[in-house]
């Protein structure tokens, strides 16, 4: 049985010192036997994986999981956006409510607002660069290798901070100047995660396409870093996630055209189609050399998936703006658009434009909605016929399977005597609103 002493002002879980801001709950020592926990986690990957992260790091500490009367709940907020907020406050006030008994602890971008600040929480991570999980918990993450079976993919984080400044973003305000992590350390911590038996790793960061630029002496970049990743020994691929236009270089694009381990699949943020709405956003492109970049892409690996962000509704977007972002949406053809109604941030740039009318976002938001899933759904016509690589999930209580093909889209197909985490081959015979469908090939 493992007994953990919890005192003021400290942290002790086997896992270093943190130092928290106390609620009115802590008072105090608490003595824990056989403690338990579990974690709600919102917003990014980059949230993802430092959830992930703190999972293995308690369950190696002997803690155990709990989702209905935990010791400790750890909240990973997000602030991102006013909705990802409320979405955090919401989970708070349910734990509140639930257990009296449990102890919160808030980490993450969220702890920055006072709203959340001033809930009734037994403890707050505060950090200098704050919205990250504390460096003590990071800093070697070559343990980050046990094998669970309801997950067959695993975020890595090689990068954090921001230092774009987009004026409607508040992210490099909570994380900080970018960092990146040391190569030795990703490369161990994957060749961990493919020797217990992950077979999809995904590349996160938050402004990921810097990655290398503040590591002296390594002369590495995010293109070097993935071809170390890929000499690795095991049966597995790597999918990038989010990566700004301007920080796709040629050697990464030849990368993803020729390496059969590298997803076809990339995440670049549009935002909005409106040169003139892209200054004002502080974005470093124009619509033009959007369009030339994934052409460049489009070039080399001709059916690659593009997915992209599409922020809606920001201070100044008039009618035409609006329409050329979805003139670039129906040219480009993505296969994903997540689409994000204008929430203002206090602290940036954008916070002193006068706010724009909801009525005139809600009705945009709709209209996009509409031309981005006619996109998606011609993209995915495309693999009708075609025999694909899928990595297994889960299966549905309809009896079929489900999981991600090589080109993020995700496949419901019919078959036996298949396990999670395992690579299977899929002909797909058609699609519905939001996935392919298939038959589990006989070879």
């Amino acid at each position: 049985m493992t007994n953990v002493k919890i005192e003021f002002g400290n942290w002790k879980l086997g896992i270093g010192h943190w130092k928290l801001v106390m609620g009115p709950r802590q008072w105090g020592k608490y003595i824990m036997s056989n403690p338990s926990f579990t974690i709600s986690t919102f917003g990014c990957k980059v949230n993802q994986y430092e959830s992930q992260v703190l999972r293995e790091r308690l369950l190696g500490s002997g803690y155990r999981e709990d989702n209905d009367s935990p010791h400790l709940v750890i909240i990973n907020s997000c602030a991102v956006t006013a909705r990802a907020e409320a979405k955090t406050r919401k989970e708070i006030r349910r734990w509140l409510r639930q257990s009296h008994e449990s102890r919160l602890l808030l980490v993450g971008c969220g702890l920055t607002y006072s709203e959340l600040r001033n809930q009734s929480f037994w403890g707050i991570v505060p950090e200098p660069r704050r919205g990250q999980l504390p460096e003590n918990i990071l800093r070697d993450s070559s343990w980050l290798t046990t094998f669970s079976a309801d997950h067959s993919r695993a975020f890595v984080k090689v990068q954090d901070g921001c230092e774009s400044f987009c004026s409607y973003c508040i992210i490099p305000y909570l994380r900080g100047r970018s960092v990146s992590r040391s190569p030795d350390e990703i490369i161990r911590e994957i060749s961990g995660l493919v020797r217990n038996g992950y077979r999809e790793i995904v590349l996160t960061g938050i402004n990921m396409g810097r990655y290398g630029k503040d590591l002296s002496g390594y002369h590495i970049s995010l293109a070097t870093l993935l071809e170390r990743i890929l000499k690795l020994r095991g049966i597995f691929r790597v999918r990038l996630s989010s990566i700004e236009p301007k920080e796709i270089t040629p050697p990464l694009i030849r990368l993803i055209s020729k390496e059969v381990k590298v997803c076809p699949h990339l995440h670049i943020p549009l935002q909005s189609g409106s040169d003139n709405i892209l200054r004002k956003m502080n974005r470093n492109y124009t619509s033009g050399e959007y369009i030339d970049i994934v052409g460049n892409i489009r070039e080399a690996c001709p059916d690659i998936s593009i997915s992209t962000d599409c922020l809606i509704g920001f201070p100044g977007e008039e009618e035409e703006d609006f329409q050329a972002s979805c003139r670039m949406v129906r040219e480009i053809g993505f296969s994903k658009v997540h689409i994000f109604p204008y929430s203002r941030r206090d602290g940036t740039a954008a916070s002193r434009y006068p706010e724009p009318d909801q009525k005139i976002i809600r009705r945009r938001t709709g209209i996009l909605a509409m031309i981005a899933a006619e996109k998606a759904c011609k993209f995915r016509e495309c693999f009708v016929g075609r025999e694909v690589e899928v990595i297994i999930e889960r299966k549905l209580c309809n009896g079929l399977y489900s999981g991600l093909d090589r080109h993020y889209n995700r496949v419901n197909f019919s078959g036996e005597g298949v396990a999670d985490g395992s690579i299977c081959r899929v002909m797909i015979t058609g699609i519905d609103e939001s996935a392919l469908k298939g038959e589990l090939s006989s070879d």
